[in-house]
Protein backbone atom coordinates (compact mmCIF):
# COMPACT_ATOMS: atom_id res chain seq x y z
CA UNK A 1 0.00 0.00 0.00
CA UNK A 2 1.10 3.49 -0.81
CA UNK A 3 0.74 6.37 1.21
CA UNK A 4 1.47 10.41 0.08
CA UNK A 5 3.77 12.25 2.99
CA UNK A 6 1.71 15.33 3.29
CA UNK A 7 4.29 17.11 5.36
CA UNK A 8 7.82 17.99 4.18
CA UNK A 9 9.03 19.05 7.77
CA UNK A 10 11.30 16.80 10.22
CA UNK A 11 10.13 15.44 13.42
CA UNK A 12 12.20 15.70 15.87
CA UNK A 13 11.45 11.72 16.36
CA UNK A 14 12.37 9.03 13.94
CA UNK A 15 13.31 12.30 11.69
CA UNK A 16 14.59 12.25 8.19
CA UNK A 17 14.79 15.46 5.32
CA UNK A 18 11.67 13.89 3.74
CA UNK A 19 10.37 16.27 1.18
CA UNK A 20 6.47 17.40 0.34
CA UNK A 21 5.49 14.63 -2.03
CA UNK A 22 7.59 11.92 -1.25
CA UNK A 23 6.16 8.12 -2.12
CA UNK A 24 6.06 5.74 1.16
CA UNK A 25 5.72 2.21 0.33
CA UNK A 26 5.23 -0.64 3.03
CA UNK A 27 8.50 -1.10 4.84
CA UNK A 28 10.40 -4.48 3.59
CA UNK A 29 14.03 -3.92 4.89
CA UNK A 30 14.84 -4.62 8.52
CA UNK A 31 14.04 -1.52 10.20
CA UNK A 32 12.59 0.08 7.47
CA UNK A 33 10.96 3.24 8.20
CA UNK A 34 8.80 5.12 6.74
CA UNK A 35 10.49 8.71 6.30
CA UNK A 36 13.74 7.56 8.14
CA UNK A 37 16.30 5.01 8.59
CA UNK A 38 16.98 4.02 11.77
CA UNK A 39 19.34 0.71 11.80
CA UNK A 40 20.11 -1.82 13.86
CA UNK A 41 22.82 -1.68 16.50
CA UNK A 42 24.86 -4.76 16.87
CA UNK A 43 23.68 -8.60 15.46
CA UNK A 44 19.92 -7.96 14.51
CA UNK A 45 18.93 -11.63 14.40
CA UNK A 46 14.89 -11.79 13.66
CA UNK A 47 12.55 -13.92 15.97
CA UNK A 48 9.44 -13.99 13.60
CA UNK A 49 8.37 -12.62 9.89
CA UNK A 50 8.47 -9.12 9.35
CA UNK A 51 6.04 -7.12 11.31
CA UNK A 52 5.46 -3.60 11.46
CA UNK A 53 3.54 -1.02 13.74
CA UNK A 54 3.14 2.56 11.64
CA UNK A 55 3.62 5.76 13.50
CA UNK A 56 2.34 8.86 12.73
CA UNK A 57 3.96 12.50 13.77
CA UNK A 58 2.02 15.84 13.67
CA UNK A 59 3.12 19.30 15.38
CA UNK A 60 -1.01 19.61 15.46
CA UNK A 61 -2.78 18.38 19.28
CA UNK A 62 -5.59 16.95 16.58
CA UNK A 63 -3.30 14.75 14.98
CA UNK A 64 -4.74 16.22 11.45
CA UNK A 65 -3.48 18.56 9.05
CA UNK A 66 0.11 17.43 7.39
CA UNK A 67 2.16 14.96 8.30
CA UNK A 68 5.54 15.84 9.65
CA UNK A 69 6.88 12.07 9.65
CA UNK A 70 5.83 8.41 9.61
CA UNK A 71 8.60 5.58 10.87
CA UNK A 72 7.54 1.74 10.48
CA UNK A 73 8.76 -0.02 13.84
CA UNK A 74 10.32 -3.67 13.66
CA UNK A 75 8.67 -5.65 15.78
CA UNK A 76 10.33 -9.00 14.71
CA UNK A 77 12.90 -8.89 16.79
CA UNK A 78 13.81 -9.30 20.77
CA UNK A 79 12.24 -6.18 22.36
CA UNK A 80 15.62 -5.49 24.02
CA UNK A 81 17.38 -4.67 20.37
CA UNK A 82 18.27 -1.39 19.90
CA UNK A 83 17.29 0.98 16.39
CA UNK A 84 19.57 4.09 16.12
CA UNK A 85 19.31 6.87 13.92
CA UNK A 86 20.71 10.63 13.65
CA UNK A 87 18.17 13.36 14.31
CA UNK A 88 17.57 16.70 13.31
CA UNK A 89 18.49 17.61 17.64
CA UNK A 90 20.91 14.85 17.56
CA UNK A 91 21.42 11.38 18.09
CA UNK A 92 18.26 9.04 18.80
CA UNK A 93 17.88 5.03 19.32
CA UNK A 94 14.73 3.03 20.59
CA UNK A 95 14.69 -0.35 22.31
CA UNK A 96 11.85 -2.00 24.45
CA UNK A 97 9.05 -2.32 21.61
CA UNK A 98 5.61 -3.70 23.34
CA UNK A 99 2.07 -4.23 21.78
CA UNK A 100 -1.02 -3.04 24.45
CA UNK A 101 -4.82 -3.61 23.20
CA UNK A 102 -4.96 -0.42 21.57
CA UNK A 103 -1.41 1.06 22.41
CA UNK A 104 2.48 0.72 21.24
CA UNK A 105 5.06 1.45 23.41
CA UNK A 106 8.81 2.09 23.41
CA UNK A 107 11.56 3.40 25.00
CA UNK A 108 13.57 6.20 23.46
CA UNK A 109 17.05 7.07 23.90
CA UNK A 110 19.09 10.70 22.83
CA UNK A 111 22.31 8.10 22.54
CA UNK A 112 22.76 5.56 19.61
CA UNK A 113 23.56 2.75 21.40
CA UNK A 114 20.04 2.47 24.15
CA UNK A 115 21.60 3.90 26.94
CA UNK A 116 23.19 6.65 29.01
CA UNK A 117 21.76 10.22 27.07
CA UNK A 118 20.24 13.20 28.80
CA UNK A 119 18.03 12.84 31.88
CA UNK A 120 15.75 11.11 31.56
CA UNK A 121 18.05 8.47 30.11
CA UNK A 122 15.61 6.30 28.62
CA UNK A 123 12.15 8.16 27.75
CA UNK A 124 9.18 5.27 27.86
CA UNK A 125 6.48 6.95 25.29
CA UNK A 126 3.11 4.98 24.44
CA UNK A 127 1.16 5.95 21.51
CA UNK A 128 -2.55 4.58 20.66
CA UNK A 129 -4.58 4.06 17.82
CA UNK A 130 -7.83 6.30 18.90
CA UNK A 131 -5.95 9.39 19.94
CA UNK A 132 -3.63 11.80 19.62
CA UNK A 133 -0.55 11.29 22.23
CA UNK A 134 1.41 14.45 23.29
CA UNK A 135 5.06 13.63 22.75
CA UNK A 136 8.57 14.87 23.57
CA UNK A 137 9.30 17.22 22.60
CA UNK A 138 5.78 18.69 23.41
CA UNK A 139 4.77 20.30 20.04
CA UNK A 140 4.85 16.45 18.75
CA UNK A 141 1.85 14.49 18.54
CA UNK A 142 1.62 11.11 17.61
CA UNK A 143 -1.39 8.46 16.59
CA UNK A 144 -0.80 4.83 15.26
CA UNK A 145 -1.58 4.60 11.40
CA UNK A 146 -1.02 1.03 11.18
CA UNK A 147 -1.54 -1.60 13.67
CA UNK A 148 -1.49 -4.89 11.88
CA UNK A 149 2.21 -5.65 13.32
CA UNK A 150 0.48 -5.55 16.81
CA UNK A 151 -2.57 -7.70 15.97
CA UNK A 152 -0.71 -9.80 13.76
CA UNK A 153 1.88 -10.87 17.11
CA UNK A 154 3.38 -14.91 17.90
Amino acid sequence: MTRRLLGGAVAALLVSGAACGQQLTAPTEVAAVVSGSPTPVGVATPTGPPRYVTVGFWQDASCSGSLNATTAFPLQYDSAQCFSWPGRSGENSVSLFSCGQDSFSYTQWTTLTCSGGQVPAGTRKTVTSGGCTQGVPPTQYARILDFSGCRTAP
